[in-house]
This record gives C-alpha cells, structure tokens and sequence, in this order.
C-alpha cells in the first residue's frame, strides 16, 4: 500500500493539479471512471470518508480525505473532508 502526504481541501484549493492526464491508457481511464463512480456512490449513502489519490502539477501524488464526492466528466468535485 501505498503512502500519500495527505491534503486538506482548502490546502487542495490552493493547489495545481497537473494539465494533462496522467493515465496512459485506455483501460487505466476506465478503471478510474469506474472507481470514481463507486467512490461517489459510497459517499453518497454511507458519508464515510473516502481518500482521493491526485498528482499535483509538480509531479507529486497526494491523497485527499473527502466524504462526498461527485464525478461529472471530466470533473470530479470534493467536498467536505
């Protein structure tokens, strides 16, 4: 498993996330919607909190604690934490 430095919301504001898709491929993207899609689901019903893996513009992955979360494509929106 592994260890992400964990963000706040607020903190992930002030963030750059980075401009292009980090997935190379078709199925990664996929997978990711798929996910994405139960992650929301989860905190749509449960309101447990869920951790958000994202890469920051500076190449860094962080986590992100949020218990909702909505997915739109192409947005995914966190709120709360």
């Amino acid at each position: 498993m592994f260890m992400y430095r964990q963000i706040s919301i607020d903190e992930l504001k002030n963030s750059s996330l980075a401009k292009s898709n980090v997935l190379a491929n078709a199925k990664d993207v996929m997978q990711r919607k798929h996910d994405l899609i139960a992650a929301m689901a989860y905190t749509n019903t449960e309101h447990d909190e869920v951790g958000i893996i994202l890469q920051l513009a500076n190449g860094e992955k962080v986590e992100c604690l949020t218990d909702f979360l909505e997915y739109e494509k192409p947005l995914v929106e966190c709120v709360a934490g």
